[in-house]
C-alpha cells in the first residue's frame, strides 16, 4: 500500500514536557506493545486530568542511533504535560527540545510506518538538510479505532 502524505515541511516547534514510560528491546511494528505502553501511561495520566487537556499530545520518542542492536533499542511512549507535573514509579519526565524540525503529516495503516519514515529521510536528503541525533518522535492525532478505515493520523517530527 502507498503511504498517504498530507504534507512534509520544515518548521519551528516549541519545546514540550513529556511524561513517559520506556521500553528497551524490539518494538518495530509491535502494535500490541505500543498499546500496552500507552495504556500504562494513560492509567497514570487519567486521574490527573491530563487526558482531558485539549493541548495534550500522545507521542512516541526515538533517540537511538541506527546501529544500535534491536534488543538494546529504547522507545519512550507518553503524553505532553505541564512542566510542573510530578511523575512517579515507572513514569518519568523529559523535555522534547524546541527548534527546527522537519514535520511530515501522514494518514497510514500500522504497516506503513516504515514507509513514512523512509519518505521523511528522502525529503531531508533531497533538500540537503541534516538531522540531529537529538530527537525524533511521532505525535498521534487520532484514535485509530474511531477512523472509518482504522488509519493512524500522525506527525513524524525529526530535529534538524
Amino acid at each position: 500500500m502507498a503511504v498517504i502524505t498530507s504534507n512534509i515541511v520544515k518548521t519551528t516547534l516549541p519545546k514540550h514536557t513529556v511524561a513517559y514510560i520506556s521500553h528497551t528491546g524490539p518494538y518495530k511494528g509491535d502494535t500490541e506493545l505500543f498499546g500496552n505502553l500507552f495504556n500504562k501511561v494513560m492509567e497514570w495520566a487519567a486521574p490527573k486530568g491530563i487526558l482531558q487537556n485539549p493541548h495534550t499530545q500522545s507521542v512516541s520518542i526515538y533517540q537511538d542511533e541506527k546501529n544500535i542492536p534491536e534488543d538494546q533499542q529504547t522507545i519512550k511512549v507518553g503524553f505532553t504535560v505541564p512542566e510542573d507535573t510530578e511523575t512517579e514509579g515507572p513514569i518519568k519526565k523529559m523535555e522534547l527540545p524546541g527548534g527546527e524540525y522537519v514535520v511530515g503529516s501522514f494518514e497510514l495503516d500500522p504497516s506503513e510506518y516504515g514507509d513514512a519514515w523512509k519518505e521523511m529521510y528522502e525529503f531531508i536528503h533531497k533538500n540537503n538538510m541534516k538531522p540531529t541525533s537529538e530527537v525524533m518522535y511521532e505525535s498521534y492525532k487520532n484514535d485509530p479505532s474511531t477512523h472509518p478505515e482504522g488509519k493512524h493520523l500522525v506527525d513524524i517530527c525529526i530535529a534538524l
